[in-house]
C-alpha cells in the first residue's frame, strides 16, 4: 500500500519542478498561440506537440548532463573549450553562448513587457485613453514594471511573488478553459491540426514558416536549459524526468487552450491583423466583463513573473560560463552564487545584465513601438538560437569526460540528434524565406532547400568533431547491453 508521505513528497517534487512551465508560459506564449489560432485555426497545432516534445528531450538532456557530471550546461562548455582560441581567458565558444543568449534574453524581455502593457490595456475602459494620457498610461506602466523588477532582483525575492504569481495564472488557465467550453470544439479540425502542415499565408497574418518557428521558440526557450540544469542539481535522474514531463505536458495543455481560444477568433477575422484588444473583446462576448478582468489580470502576472525570470537567466548564464570550473564553493540562490568564492564575474556586472536588459526593454515599449512585432521578433529569434544551444548539449552529453559514469544511451541521442535536426531546418527554412523568398516562389523547393541545410549541417558536425565517433558507440554500448 502506498504511504501518504510517498504521495506527498511525489506531488512536491511535480510542484517544484512546475516552475519550468511558469517560466514557459508568459506573455509571448498568450500572444504567439492566440495569434496562431486566429490567424491559422487549429492547423498548427501540431507544431506544439513538436515543440512541447522537443522541449522535453533538451531539457531533459541538459538536467542529466547536471546530474551525472556535477557540472552545469554553462561549466561544461567552458570545461570542453578551454584549450581552444579564448577571450580573457574564457573560450570564444562560451562568449558565443552568453551573448546569444544576452541578446535572446533582451528580445524576450521586450516581449514581456509589451505583453505587460497589452495586460494592462485589456482592463476595461483602459483602451478608451487617447492621446496623452494613453501615453501617460504606457509610460507609467512600463516604469512601474521596472522598479518592481529591479527591487525584486536586488533584493532576491522572487521565490515567494512567483508562487503568487503562479496561483494567479491558475486563474487564467481556467478562464481559457471556461471559454473553450463556452465556444465549443471543432474536433475534426482539431484532428487535421494534429498532422503536420504549412497552410496557406492569409491577408494580415504573420508568414506561416515565422508562425511555427515562434510556437517553438515560446515553447523550447534556451535559457530553460540553464534553468532546467540549475534545478536538478542534488535530484535523481527518475525523480527529474518525471518532474520535467509533469511541466512539459502542464505547458502544452495550457498552450492548446490558448490556440483554441484565438481559433474562435478565426472566422471574425478578415484583413485585419491579429491584438490582444480583439482577443479580449472576443472573450467579453462569450463569458463577460468579468472574464476579461481575471484574463488581463492573469495576463500580468504571466508577464511580471516572466519579466523577474528573464533577466536572472541571461545573468545567470554568463554566470556559470564565467565562474572556475572547479569553484566548489557555488551554492543554489542567486544572492550566493553572486558571493562564491572563486566566482570571476563581479557583481557590478552581473547586475549590469539585469539592469541593461530591463532598460532597454523600458525605453522601448514607452517609445511605442509595434508590440505584436516585437513579439513575433523575440520568438523567431530564440528559434534560430535553439539549434546552436541544442547543438552545444549534443556535444556535451556525448563527452566522456563528463558523461563517463552513465554515457548516453543510443536511443536517447537517436531522439536528441532528430531534435537538432529540425530545429536546424525550421531556424533554415526562414532564413530561406527572408532571404530568397522573392526568388523562389514554391513552398516545396524552399523546404527541401532548408531540408538540406539541415542535414548537411548535421553531418558537417559529426565529421568536424568527434560527435560522429561518440554517437557510433553509443549505439554499439545499447547493442552490447542488449545481448
Amino acid at each position: 500500500m502506498i504511504k501518504c508521505s510517498t504521495i506527498l513528497g511525489e506531488v512536491t517534487s511535480l510542484l517544484y519542478w512546475t516552475m519550468l512551465a511558469a517560466c514557459t508560459v508568459g506573455p509571448g506564449t498568450v500572444v504567439t498561440c492566440a495569434r496562431a489560432g486566429a490567424e491559422y485555426g487549429l492547423s498548427l497545432t501540431w507544431a506544439l506537440i513538436f515543440a512541447s516534445v522537443l522541449s522535453y528531450t533538451l531539457t531533459e538532456g541538459t538536467a542529466r548532463l547536471t546530474i551525472v557530471s556535477g557540472q552545469s550546461l554553462g561549466q561544461c562548455l567552458r570545461i570542453k573549450y578551454r584549450d581552444t582560441p579564448s577571450l580573457y581567458n574564457t573560450a570564444i565558444v562560451g562568449w558565443l553562448v552568453t551573448g546569444s543568449i544576452f541578446i535572446g534574453n533582451t528580445l524576450y524581455e521586450c516581449n514581456c513587457w509589451a505583453g505587460g502593457i497589452d495586460a494592462v490595456l485589456a482592463i476595461p475602459g483602459a483602451i478608451d485613453l487617447t492621446g496623452s494620457a494613453m501615453t501617460a498610461l504606457r509610460v507609467g506602466c512600463c516604469c512601474a514594471y521596472a522598479v518592481v523588477v529591479l527591487v525584486l532582483l536586488f533584493l532576491d525575492k522572487t521565490d515567494k511573488l512567483g508562487v503568487g504569481l503562479g496561483v494567479v495564472m491558475v486563474g487564467m488557465v481556467v478562464l481559457f478553459l471556461i471559454v473553450v467550453v463556452v465556444m465549443g470544439m471543432d474536433w475534426k479540425k482539431f484532428g487535421i491540426g494534429l498532422l503536420p502542415n504549412l497552410p496557406s499565408k492569409t491577408a494580415g497574418s504573420a508568414e506561416p514558416t515565422d508562425m511555427v518557428l515562434s510556437l517553438v521558440g515560446t515553447t523550447a526557450i534556451g535559457f530553460n536549459l540553464f534553468l532546467g540544469g540549475a534545478m536538478a542539481k542534488g535530484k535523481g535522474i527518475g525523480e527529474m524526468q518525471r518532474g520535467i514531463l509533469f511541466s512539459t505536458t502542464a505547458a502544452f495543455c495550457v498552450s492548446v487552450l490558448i490556440l483554441i481560444v484565438g481559433s474562435g477568433m478565426e472566422d471574425q477575422e478578415s484583413s485585419e491583423s491579429f491584438t490582444i484588444i480583439k482577443l479580449s473583446q472576443f472573450i467579453q462576448e462569450l463569458v463577460g466583463k468579468a472574464g476579461v478582468i481575471v484574463f488581463a489580470i492573469g495576463f500580468i502576472a504571466a508577464a511580471l513573473s516572466s519579466m523577474l525570470t528573464v533577466p536572472l537567466g541571461a545573468a545567470l548564464t554568463a554566470d556559470s560560463i564565467f565562474s572556475d570550473e572547479n569553484d566548489e564553493a557555488r551554492k543554489n540562490s542567486a544572492e550566493d552564487l553572486i558571493d562564491a568564492e572563486g566566482q570571476k564575474l563581479p557583481r557590478s556586472i552581473y547586475l549590469g545584465i539585469i539592469c541593461i536588459i530591463v532598460f532597454i526593454a523600458t525605453v522601448l515599449i514607452s517609445a511605442d513601438v509595434d508590440r505584436l512585432v516585437v513579439i513575433l521578433i523575440a520568438q523567431i529569434f530564440n528559434g534560430c538560437l535553439l539549434p546552436f544551444l541544442a547543438i552545444c548539449l549534443l556535444l556535451c552529453l556525448n563527452d566522456p569526460q563528463f558523461m563517463s559514469s552513465s554515457p548516453q544511451k543510443g536511443w536517447a541521442n537517436i531522439f536528441l540528434v532528430i531534435s537538432v535536426t529540425i530545429t536546424l531546418f525550421l531556424a533554415s527554412n526562414v532564413v530561406v524565406q527572408k532571404v530568397f523568398g522573392t526568388v523562389i516562389d514554391q513552398t516545396y523547393i524552399k523546404l527541401l532547400v532548408s531540408g538540406g541545410v539541415a542535414l548537411v549541417g548535421m553531418g558537417a558536425l559529426c565529421l568536424a568533431t568527434s560527435l560522429g565517433r561518440e554517437l557510433v558507440k553509443s549505439f554499439k554500448y545499447c547493442t552490447e547491453r542488449s545481448k
